[in-house]
């Protein structure tokens, strides 16, 4: 149990992205992959198997006109040597050539053309019979030239047919020779002289079969010696058999005959059209595996995006609420169990606004009661010392300044008339940056007359940015806090710059002192102030009121920002997002 509960945790501690990959991953990719590779080592091996088969035939094809080829002359060499007349007049002695030339022109001359085919090239008789003489059909053999090839061979064979191969080195044909020689002994009252028969095999017409397999497979034909006989035109080289594959060499016994006793054809396949068959199939599975992948991904992703799409919303806004700010998830909420919790937040944040709302109603009751304290209290001050009594006070000293030449207090006077004229005199709501810079800059020209060439301050003012409306007092008391906390403890060169830039995010005033600064404990504990109800100790109100001001205005939109070092200044102010100028 607590091992499933161990699992469990995990799973759960695994980001929600995380998870949707690894079950796509696990689930579909992989799988995908799995099985297009089986499918393409399948079709690979259905591919060889059906290429070897195809291979066989085509040298099963080839083996089987080369055998009807050779049987052919075979049955012509025994018709030859079953003809009694032909073995009369070859073991005739001819008293003189003119009788033998007799004898050709009645019977011999066309006695052997009469066998010829499309398979056979030529039909010849050999004898021992020096009165015939040698020409055409008939060849006397007298010497090695004219001497019968394979003899020894036919004569050492145990049969009476041999199938040879050899070259042919004189007269008009020469070249490669596949003959069939035999044997002329059947009739026993004609053996005064030995005679042979020997069928030369049409060679162009073995080639024009071996070739004709070239597309798929390359064949050569070898003689009982093992030594090549015929070849296809593109036969590899004398390496091949250490370079080819040997799934792709085939061998065919022409027979078992003892005339084609060790004769076979050799087939090496041509492995480009192999290849190519399984390039084909590779590019196919390929492209299937490419579309099986996409076509759920594309899938997967969109129904996968709108889960956490949503889910994503609704844990920011949870975060907000942690903030305390308290938004409607503004999306298409969907019917199914995450649009159900969308739903149910967007209610519970409704019934929030509602309860906080009752909860202002009640402390803006308590506001206008301690409002109309103040305003008690202010009767009472007003019924002691009327502000005009002030204002004509002041207009007083104002006059007897300038009559005694007391120009520095004349400025200061009239800065502090104007400043409490304004104090009493404007609401509480949105003025332009313009308007709130004058009024802090009567209250700097106070506070340089206080402090006189010890203290100095400049402005940097973006002129897009002076009609901007921004909140009443909320630059001055972030002034008057530099002046009293950062610049007081410094003895000479107080400094106060204060800027305001218009941006493509929105408007941002600073004000920066290069005051004493404090350390980065004191100024947490400051924020930490500044965004309570109240300040433990009293002090920091002006900047509080900013805050408020800013989050009553903006409904925390603005943000507020103080950044300060120990000893090299503090800096304050705030910025205002463009859709909220």
């Amino acid at each position: 149990m607590h091992k499933k509960k161990r699992t469990f945790h995990t799973v759960n501690d695994i980001p929600l992205r995380y998870k949707f990959l690894l079950i796509y991953v696990v689930s579909i990719l992989l799988p995908i992959i799995a099985i297009n590779l089986f499918f393409y080592q399948r079709t690979s091996a259905d591919i060889k198997v059906r290429e070897q088969e195809n291979l066989r035939k085509s040298i099963d094809r080839a083996a089987g006109e080369l055998v009807g080829m050779i049987d052919e002359s075979v049955a012509l060499s025994r018709m030859i040597a079953a003809d009694d007349s032909l073995y009369e007049a070859l073991d005739r002695t001819y008293a003189s050539p003119v009788d033998y030339y007799n004898e050709y022109h009645v019977f011999l001359r066309d006695k052997l053309t009469r066998y010829m085919s499309a398979n056979i090239l030529e039909v010849r008789i050999y004898t021992d019979n020096d009165t015939i003489q040698t020409g055409s059909h008939y060849i006397v053999m007298k010497d090695k030239t004219t001497s019968l090839p394979g003899m020894e061979q036919l004569n050492q064979a145990n049969g009476d047919i041999l199938v040879i191969d050899y070259e042919e080195q004189s007269g008009f044909s020469r070249g490669k020779r596949i003959s069939v020689i035999g044997k002329m002994k059947t009739f026993t009252s004609y053996a005064t002289y030995a005679k042979y028969s020997k069928i030369d095999l049409e060679v162009n017409r073995i080639y024009s079969i071996l070739n004709r397999e070239t597309n798929s497979l390359q064949l050569r034909l070898v003689d009982g010696n093992s030594r090549p006989v015929v070849s296809s035109a593109r036969f590899p080289a004398e390496g091949w058999s250490s370079d080819a594959k040997s799934e792709y060499i085939m061998e065919k016994s022409l027979g078992n005959l003892a005339y084609l006793d060790g004769w076979k054809l050799i087939g090496v396949a041509d492995t480009r059209h192999v290849d190519q068959l399984l390039d084909e199939a590779r590019n196919s599975i390929l492209w299937l595996a490419i579309i099986s992948v996409i076509v759920p991904s594309v899938l997967i992703y969109f129904i996968l995006r709108s889960y956490h799409y949503r889910i994503r919303k609704l844990s920011r806004h949870m975060e907000k609420v942690r903030n305390e700010r308290f938004d409607l998830i503004e999306i298409q909420e969907g019917r199914d169990e995450i649009g159900g919790l969308i739903r149910t937040f967007n209610m519970m944040i409704s019934k929030i606004h509602s309860l906080i709302n009752d909860v202002y109603k009640l402390e803006i009751r308590h506001k206008d009661l301690e409002l109309d304290q103040v305003r008690t209290e202010l009767s009472m001050l007003q019924s002691q010392m009327n502000p005009h009594f002030l204002f004509n006070t002041l207009n007083a000293l104002l006059v007897v300044s300038t009559k005694n030449g007391y120009t520095e207090v004349s400025e200061i006077i009239k800065s502090l008339s104007l400043l409490m004229r304004q104090l009493l005199s404007r609401s509480d709501n949105l003025i332009p940056l313009e308007e709130e810079l004058q009024f802090t800059t009567l209250y700097l020209q106070i506070e340089k007359f206080r402090f006189g060439e010890l203290f100095d301050y400049t402005l940097d003012i973006d002129p897009k940015a002076a009609g901007k409306r921004i909140p009443r007092m909320s630059i001055q008391p972030l002034v008057e806090n530099a002046c009293k906390h950062g610049l007081q403890a410094r003895k000479n060169g107080r400094l106060i710059h204060i800027t305001a830039k218009l941006g493509e995010s929105g408007l941002v005033i600073r004000v920066i002192d290069n005051g004493i600064g404090m350390e980065q404990d004191k100024l947490r504990q400051l924020i930490q102030d500044v965004r309570s109800d109240q300040a433990k100790d009293g002090s920091h109100v002006g900047i509080r009121n900013v805050y408020r001001r800013l989050e009553l205005f903006y409904e925390g939109d603005a943000t507020f920002t103080i950044r300060s070092e120990k000893g090299s200044g503090t800096e304050a102010g705030f910025h205002i997002p463009t859709d909220r100028l």
